[in-house]
């Protein structure tokens, strides 16, 4: 063998090994998985819909109490506080005691009390004396008139103060009660007991609300200012919840005044809170729906979503009922929804409840 065969065969081996191993190697398969009527029990499966593309506006907002269910309670009287049972956050039924207060007016109106009773028991006495001396000629009809008057002024007097004994709560020892004008929670305190207060203080001693409806007040940017509307339907999502939960309401009020500072104008949503979801002082993002646009785009619920190693995904089913993993684009997120940019068409069946069950099999 001269050198140009040898070297002829040293360029022919390795090919021919290189051949082999290509037509040896094993390609991975894709696993797949078929629908079964099993696991129909835990998923669901939605179709891809062509949807008007709905415009959100999203605006910081702040929950605040219901102003119409805000009640303050200020001293009746001067005086010591004595005891105060209730504290801050507490929820106290209407008519619930909040403090009770030694007060020397008090005192001045217990004096008055004492003195109508002994007034009104002469005044009754004096008046049938008189009513006796008419009836045998001894006394004019001018003076039973009198007596009998002075017997009503007197009972009057003794009337008025037993309804302010009543309204006030006045109790024996110069004290009185503060009391829960309204059913609800206490959000303010500014009182302790050994405390000295005056009637005529500006601050309030107790603020109470009630909390089964809130205000969530949000800001709005003088350029997104024609975005609003009067009425227009708003949900509403918390740090405290996520996504996991969403208010949902509508702009019931319209501050129409730019904040000089801020320059942002206010807006306001009431919302039920019967389960006191909401606590006051909550910051919140408040998306204002602002009417749809005639463009259609592929649209599927937010569950069908797959968010894996900085990608987007979902899980749909092909004409034989296997599962496959199709790559998507959003184009945006809607809430419950998300429209799509590529990766799906409509009528297109894909999984919205534990699609990251079946993904993760998938994978």
């Amino acid at each position: 063998m001269n050198a140009n065969h040898f070297f002829l065969l040293a360029l022919t081996i390795p090919f021919f090994a290189a051949c082999h191993h290509r037509e040896t190697a094993v390609v991975p398969e894709t696993p797949t998985l078929q629908l079964t009527d099993s696991l129909l029990q835990v998923i669901s499966i939605d179709t891809v819909n062509l949807t008007p593309l709905n415009n959100e506006l999203l605006l910081n907002g702040r929950v605040t109490f219901d102003a119409g269910q805000l009640a303050q309670v200020y001293p009746l009287y001067g005086g010591t506080i004595l005891r105060v049972p209730a504290e801050t956050g507490d929820y106290v039924q209407k008519g619930a005691l909040l403090a009770e207060i030694r007060s020397t007016e008090v005192s001045d109106i217990e004096k008055q009390h004492q003195e109508a009773k002994h007034q009104l028991a002469l005044a009754l006495r004096n008046a049938d004396a008189v009513r006796d001396m008419y009836a045998v000629g001894m006394a004019s009809e001018r003076d039973l008139l009198q007596a009998e008057q002075d017997a009503a002024v007197a009972q009057a007097e003794q009337q008025r103060l037993e309804a302010v004994y009543s309204l006030h709560h006045l109790k024996e020892n110069s004290t009185y009660q503060l009391t829960a004008p309204v059913s609800g929670f206490i959000i303010d305190k500014q009182i302790s007991p050994n405390m000295q207060i005056r009637p005529d203080q500006a601050d309030a001693l107790f603020t109470i609300s009630g909390l089964s409806d809130v205000w969530v007040m949000a800001d709005v940017y003088e350029s997104d200012i024609h975005k609003i509307r009067p009425g227009a339907p708003v949900r509403i999502t918390t740090l405290a919840y996520g996504g996991a939960k969403n208010f949902e309401g509508n702009i019931d009020k319209i501050y129409n005044l730019l904040d000089p500072e801020s320059k942002t104008m206010k807006v306001r949503i009431q919302l039920n809170n019967s389960d006191y979801l909401l606590k006051p002082g909550m910051f919140t993002n408040v998306y204002v729906d602002c009417g749809t646009d005639n463009q259609l785009m592929p649209c599927i619920p937010a569950g069908a979503l797959i968010f894996d190693d900085g990608k987007d995904y979902v899980v749909t089913l092909d004409e034989t009922g296997s599962f496959r993993i199709q790559p998507v684009e959003v184009y945006k997120r809607n809430g419950s929804y998300c429209y799509l940019a590529s990766g799906l068409n409509a009528g297109r069946p894909v999984v919205e409840k534990n699609a990251l069950l079946i993904f993760n099999a998938l994978k």
